[in-house]
């Protein structure tokens, strides 16, 4: 990489963590661009060179959160594939541990679930907060699909309907603990958390659970 490019993705990143606090601070309604500059110490062009509006940052943020989940569906995916009720338990287990204890993620996680207190008619990428990656959707509904084949689903699921079972609960769950991180343990509690999502999904006696 050069010099040059390197620099620029350092502004990049400069600016979308200078994006992050002060979402976090103040709410991404009440951001605005001059306000991300004066954090981040760049003027309002620089940003504009890298991000078309405060949405098309926004929206890079939400990639600090997707991506972490991508690498999890994927790497489970890889390694559990064969078993796919173990899979999603290791997917839903490993998404919670994240927003424990990668902070980062956690930080991410907070601003898409607790500082968007109006959604701008005019930003209507803001209104897709909670949508897990095109790619990361897919993976998970087709082990649902999986499940069904394989005798596994409990009745009256369909794999997509599943899929959106499991990526609300987990969202439910998510947005329940970030208001309040101290009012318990999320890492203790994560595995009974776990366990009742997949009983609600998966036949209990089925092997892969």
């Amino acid at each position: 990489m050069s010099r040059r490019k390197a620099d620029a993705e350092r502004t990049r990143e400069t600016i979308l963590d200078a994006a992050e606090t002060t979402f976090l601070a103040q709410g991404v309604s009440r951001t605005t661009l001059a306000h991300i500059a004066e954090a981040a110490g760049v003027t309002r062009g620089a940003i504009y060179w890298h991000f078309e509006d405060k949405a098309a940052v926004f929206n890079a943020l939400l990639e600090r959160v997707r991506i972490p989940l991508d690498e999890i569906v994927d790497d489970t995916t890889q390694r559990l594939g064969a078993t796919p009720g173990a899979c999603l338990r290791e997917i839903a287990q490993r998404s919670l541990a994240g927003i424990c204890h990668d902070l980062p993620l956690q930080r991410a996680a907070t601003i898409v679930l607790h500082r968007c207190e109006k959604l701008e008619d005019d930003h209507p990428r803001i209104s897709m907060i909670t949508r897990l990656s095109e790619h990361a959707e897919v993976q998970v509904e087709r082990l649902f699909e999986q499940t069904q084949l394989a005798g596994q689903l409990r009745a009256g699921l369909s794999p997509t309907s599943a899929r959106r079972q499991f990526h609300g609960f987990l969202i439910g769950v998510c947005f329940d603990w970030l208001q309040d991180p101290q009012q318990y343990s999320l890492a203790e509690e994560c595995d009974a958390i776990v366990e009742t999502l997949m009983r609600g999904l998966l036949v209990e006696n089925s092997p892969n659970k």
